[in-house]
């Protein structure tokens, strides 16, 4: 058995996937259809949760329709520190790309919700133009450092 038989099945799409990369730009470009396994799995390590609407799923199915796909995108802040430009960049953001809310995590990190699949490349542009990244946010990564918040 060589070494790669024995890697789990969410590193042997990390090992193929040509650094991170897969056929997510491919894949990126067909807003009809939602992310395969393979694509699912590498999104993580861009910050973003591929998941459907649940609460029009039912209604959907019932009447032979599909899920409504839509993405979470997180933002990694390391120490949890924004500038106030970034954080009126993002507030911005949410309004034009997702659900008009942002979440602040646990760990320091703004959520995007309800993002759909032709709003993820300018959402993704938009929160490097604010210098901030989305890489690293998700997946079986290092977490982001956390920080108190009294001042110094």
């Amino acid at each position: 058995m060589t070494a790669f038989e024995k890697l789990s099945k969410t590193e042997a799409i990390k090992e193929q996937s040509r650094q991170l990369r897969g056929r997510l730009a491919q894949d990126l470009a067909d807003t009809t259809q939602p992310f395969d396994n393979e694509g699912y799995s590498l999104l993580k390590f861009h910050g973003i949760y591929q998941g459907y609407n649940r609460d029009s799923a039912t209604e959907r199915k019932q009447r032979g329709e599909d899920k409504v796909w839509q993405f979470m995108v997180r933002v990694r802040i390391p120490g949890g520190r924004l500038t106030a430009e970034q954080y009126l960049a993002l507030d911005e953001l949410a309004g034009h790309h997702a659900n008009g809310s942002l979440r602040i995590t646990t760990r320091q990190s703004i959520q995007f919700h309800g993002v759909i699949k032709s709003g993820l490349k300018e959402t993704i542009a938009e929160i490097n133009r604010s210098l901030l990244t989305t890489l690293a946010a998700c997946g079986d990564v290092v977490r982001t450092v956390t920080t108190v918040p009294v001042p110094r």
